[in-house]
């Protein structure tokens, strides 16, 4: 059965949505990968789950909390198309992988960036700390689990989004400990 289109609300007067323009872009992302794209390379329900919007207001945005409600059923959608891919079928590293993650010129559209006015990761530490955490990773000791979870950085305003950050490493962690 073919996924269909979603249809969001906007923000009620004077509240924050999301960027409709974002979504619709991911929506379409999301229906392909369920409607027509099996193979492996595609969407992945971790993408789906750690994706972030802009935050706008008014006829340019989306009701954020329907957004939400529908990336978590879509995720779940997602995990059923990544089900019945056969194990031994998948590559052993494609671009996109948990081990890329943290890799050079990610940094800047993997981790949102928050207003001035509110404090954020340090910039420059997370960026040092995921070409380390990169050159670990392929290295021959590379870091565990709670080692990754471990690594902590200071506030600066308009910093990474602390959460999108900290789901990126949870990510990279349980990818490390399976």
């Amino acid at each position: 059965m073919r996924e269909a289109r979603p249809e969001f609300d906007r923000p009620k007067m004077g509240r924050k949505g999301y960027s409709a323009t974002e979504v619709d872009s991911f929506v379409d992302k999301v229906l392909f990968r369920l409607n027509d794209d099996r193979s492996h390379d595609g969407l992945s329900a971790g993408e789906v789950g750690i994706m972030f919007f802009t935050e706008e207001r008014g006829a340019s945005a989306y009701d954020s909390h329907q957004v939400d409600e529908w990336l978590v059923s879509m995720k779940e959608r997602v995990a059923e198309v990544e089900a019945h891919l056969h194990e031994n079928d998948l590559p052993e590293q494609r671009e996109g992988s948990i081990v890329d993650m943290p890799a050079a010129p990610h940094f800047a559209d993997r981790f949102p960036r928050v207003s001035r006015a509110v404090l954020g990761f340090s910039v420059p530490e997370v960026d040092g700390a995921m070409e380390q955490l990169r050159a670990q990773l392929a290295g021959p000791t590379p870091p565990t689990g709670q080692q990754i979870l471990g690594l902590a950085f200071s506030e600066e305003p308009g910093g990474y989004r602390q959460a999108a950050v900290a789901q990126s490493l949870e990510m990279i962690a349980m990818a490390r400990d399976i």
